[in-house]
């Protein structure tokens, strides 16, 4: 997409494309195709002028290799992109039905932040959609003594992971065996589990309405030395852990919304995706900017959730 219109780029320097503009929030059809030296754009049953490719240019086409990306490419390739005067950013709004030689095109291989499309009216937020969904907030993130976590989330499961950072597997040894924090859902409680090094504690919440009845509900969590306190909308509870150890000595990812498979491994009651949106959110009095972050996994939509 250009200025509206839809373009097809072959080659190093041979471009096509149709003269209406497209960016008018209705659905389009797009096929396009190459046919020995021919190459063919057709949108909404308008076909463009064919561009035509010289012997050494389909020559280098028929070497043309996986993998398909459809969005954006990685960042390894935006030089290549730029070379070409093609945008690196990825195209804001949805695709269906996609295929390839008419096959559809169900599953990809790998899906980095390629949320679901929504129809009607949709308002602020990150959208996680489960099937190993997750976020990288911070890659090397400090719990320490402190620690304050403020979000509002609209959940369609009653189960699933919020956040999560550092080790809860049992199978490390060394001064930092067992430090984590963690953020979850439980059939339908939400609990939050700390662990300073010297045994894990947790605290949970069942709010008065359900997490799944179509609102928002705002949850905070405080950690201050070995005690953690938890708000769910107007209900509260805290607990104390072992007074012996007071600092989560972590220095590890923070994932929000789910973990990724090699993960799997580490003792925890849930590592099934958060399925809804979050809204809001603060950790340690910083607003946490979705729409910003790179490290994005499976499907989720950092800019806006279902209305």
């Amino acid at each position: 997409m250009s200025k509206g219109r839809i373009r097809l780029s072959v080659g190093k320097q041979k471009e096509i494309f149709n003269r209406e503009k497209y960016n008018d929030g209705k659905w389009h059809s797009v096929i396009f195709s190459l046919e020995k030296k021919k190459f063919r754009l057709v949108v909404d049953g308008i076909r463009a002028q064919d561009g035509q490719l010289t012997n050494t240019e389909l020559t280098s086409m028929q070497q043309f290799m996986s993998p398909v990306y459809l969005g954006s490419a990685p960042e390894s390739l935006h030089k290549q992109l730029k070379s070409k005067a093609l945008p690196k950013h990825s195209v804001s709004g949805c695709i269906r039905n996609f295929k390839m030689n008419g096959a559809p095109m169900l599953n990809p291989t790998t899906n980095h932040g390629a949320g679901p499309c929504f129809e009607g009216q949709a308002q602020k937020g990150a959208y996680f959609s489960g099937n190993g969904a997750y976020v990288i907030i911070n890659d090397s993130f400090v719990v320490g003594s402190s620690f304050e976590l403020l979000f509002n989330i609209r959940p369609r499961s009653l189960t699933g992971l919020l956040l999560h950072v550092g080790d809860s597997s049992r199978m490390q040894y060394g001064p930092t065996m067992g430090h984590y924090l963690s953020v979850y859902m439980l059939r339908g409680e939400v609990v939050a589990q700390v662990n300073n090094g010297k045994g894990e504690f947790m605290v949970s919440v069942k709010p008065k309405a359900s997490l799944c009845d179509g609102m928002f509900h705002k949850v905070s969590v405080i950690k201050r030395k070995n005690v953690v306190q938890l708000h769910v909308d107007t209900v509260d509870n805290y607990k104390i852990g072992p007074p012996s150890s007071t600092t989560t000595l972590t220095k590890d990812p923070l994932y929000v919304g789910g973990i990724p498979e090699m993960s799997m491994q580490q003792m925890l009651p849930v590592t099934s995706s958060f399925v809804g949106c979050i809204q809001d959110m603060r950790l340690n009095d910083d607003s946490v900017s979705f729409e910003r972050l790179s490290a994005v996994f499976g499907p989720v939509n950092l800019k806006e959730c279902p209305g």
